[in-house]
């Protein structure tokens, strides 16, 4: 599948690490020219030193419209959109503050909104949005009630958007645990416990990883096909 993305400009929010930078090395290694968005500098900076191709990192802050539509009215013609970026708080929800909603709501919803309404005029016919939510949308968890809220609004987004910009291909991968950048705040071995853990109660018995997750983002990318379509990716959780 990857031969179809040579020559490409694929753009990924998210891209400084877990799924986005593992999808921007398989895109980069395949021949396409990729768009690296994230917050931090530093962060981006080490995610292209692990890169050799045709790539261009930018500082962008999905959630604040002004920087998306400067970041559009930069770029010429692109292909394929794909949002991975994520700043999740999980707490009890009458213990959420405004501004940890607005941080999950930013990333998880606005952002991609965003991107959508500021990009979808220079898509090429054909081209695809993949929205990355995660199985927090169908499987209730204490402490996740935003989170659950952001990721099955984009399911319903992606829905509609594939009807209403038909030459664009609108689709969601939902995942559920895998060893990406959300496990972050655990030490190593205390992060390696909890996943084997969680992963030894699944039908799988392990959890997912970031190739997984940017493998299936490659599936829609290459799926002409394929729209309107959310595929939950979690090791049979829900099974």
């Amino acid at each position: 599948m990857t031969q179809k993305l040579k020559n490409k400009t694929i753009v990924i929010a998210g891209a400084a690490s877990g799924a986005g930078l593992e999808l921007a090395k398989t895109a980069v290694a395949a021949g396409a020219n990729v768009h690296l968005l994230g917050r931090s500098a530093a962060k981006l900076e080490k995610a292209a030193s692990q890169l050799n191709g045709k790539f261009s990192t930018h500082v962008v802050d999905i959630s604040v419209e002004e920087g998306v539509e400067r970041f559009a009215s930069q770029i010429g013609a692109i292909d394929h959109l794909v949002t991975t970026a994520a700043d999740l708080t999980f707490k009890p929800f009458i213990d959420l503050n405004n501004e940890e909603i607005a941080r999950i709501l930013g990333t998880k919803l606005y952002g991609p909104m965003y991107l959508v309404r500021h990009l979808s005029s220079k898509f090429a016919d054909g081209g695809s949005v993949t929205f990355v939510s995660g199985s927090a949308a169908y499987k209730a968890t204490a402490g996740g009630s935003v989170v659950a809220a952001g990721n099955a609004a984009l399911d319903g987004l992606s829905r509609t958007l594939a009807i209403e910009l038909p030459k664009i291909r609108f689709n969601v991968v939902s995942p559920g645990v895998f060893d990406g950048g959300t496990w972050n705040f655990l030490e190593g071995d205390v992060r390696s416990k909890v996943l084997d853990d969680i992963g030894r109660g699944l039908p799988r018995g392990k959890v997912g990883t970031s190739a997984d997750v940017a493998s299936a983002i490659i599936f829609f990318m290459t799926n002409d096909f394929a729209t309107g379509t959310v595929l939950q990716l979690d090791g049979g959780a829900n099974a």
